[in-house]
């Protein structure tokens, strides 16, 4: 059996951009087939691999996929070497440290004559950095019955994750009168933006999350004018919303509205905000395995596609260097990776 190293630095040497993951899942459905030691299902490039049987069920799932290499890239992105007790290369840390340190934990489990009191699965899926298009967690929810409580592997350091922020898109839009600059007086699209902007500074949520804090508003893009002597007809700001489990993407848009009188549309709103309570066996059996303390992630992941599900966020390596042009993992985090997802099993079906 490979040690975790060998198998992350070979999973990183697939180039397995969202849409292109087969040859890897090929590969893993291959590997583990010539273990022995799981039960393998497919679906489609999703690939499920259980110890175990009946009840509870405890599932924990992990993306596939990773993003482009950054331009300035340092060295082989799909090349991956050893420095200073560090892997590097594009998906290292998020998130192929998580997901073969999950296999490992698992592959381990089962050699050492490990029976959990029910099942655990590991689940590899696809396409989750395609911002919710062909995401693999969703299909997998489609095709599988629902467990009963999970773990998502992205790199929070080894600490328990219990709350995370959603993504919900809006985008505000002002009315003018279009026409020669010359000559249009007043009712001037991007003077009524600027006025929208302003009282959209004064809306405010009473809700606070403990993990998490408030939710958040951010203008971050703004398109309006199609020539430089034209008053335009329109204007339009997006609207990158944080959101907490406390308040409704259905209240922060009507609080929108009452505040700026605005014309709204949605762009997005799949990514609602996920938290679990601290007494869940999940949350506990994490917080028992871990050295670290519970907190929250204002960043998104497949927990989306969990949310009705006690779930947790927990893995190895370190979120800021996630997309990064020098994306590693430290070894030790592989390994403590691995040390934390079986004590966390077994603290959750013992």
């Amino acid at each position: 059996m490979l040690n975790i190293e060998s198998l992350l630095v070979k999973m990183v040497s697939f180039p397995s951009l969202s849409g292109q993951e087969k040859l890897l899942v090929d590969w893993i459905e291959s590997y583990v087939s010539s273990t022995h030691l799981l039960k393998i299902e497919r679906y489609k490039n999703n690939i499920v691999m259980h110890l175990g049987e009946r009840k509870p069920w405890l599932l924990l799932n992990s993306h596939t996929d990773v993003v482009p290499p950054s331009p300035d890239h340092l060295g082989e992105p799909f090349e991956p070497y050893c420095e200073n007790g560090k892997i590097y290369g594009r998906g290292t840390t998020d998130a192929k440290g998580c997901g073969s340190s999950m296999l490992m934990a698992l592959l381990e489990l089962a050699s050492e004559g490990y029976k959990p009191n029910g099942r655990v699965s590991v689940a590899l899926t696809v396409c989750e950095e395609a911002a919710g298009y062909n995401n693999g967690m969703a299909y997998l929810r489609s095709k599988i019955d629902k467990p009963d409580a999970a773990i998502v592997g992205e790199p929070t350091s080894l600490a328990p994750c219990i709350a995370q922020k959603g993504l919900f898109i809006l985008k505000l839009i002002s009315k003018g009168e279009s026409g020669h600059a010359a000559r249009v007086e007043g009712n001037n699209a991007i003077y009524n933006m600027s006025e929208l902007l302003q009282k959209l500074q004064n809306c405010r949520f009473e809700a606070k999350n403990k993990f998490l804090g408030n939710v958040k508003i951010t203008p971050t893009q703004i398109i309006g004018g199609t020539a430089n002597n034209m008053a335009p007809e329109k204007a339009e700001v997006i609207l990158d919303i944080r959101t907490i489990p406390e308040v409704p993407n259905e209240e922060i848009m009507e609080t929108i509205k009452s505040e700026t009188g605005a014309e709204i549309e949605i762009v997005s709103d799949r990514y609602i905000a996920t938290g679990t309570a601290p007494n869940e066996p999940i949350a506990q059996s994490a917080l028992a395995a871990s050295t670290e303390h519970f907190f929250g992630s204002p960043t998104s992941s497949d927990w989306v596609f969990l949310h009705d599900i006690p779930t947790i966020k927990m893995g190895p390596g370190h979120s800021q260097v996630s997309h990064t042009r020098n994306e590693h993992i430290e070894i030790d985090q592989l390994h403590n990776g691995v040390k934390l997802y079986k004590e966390t099993i077994k603290h959750y079906f013992s």
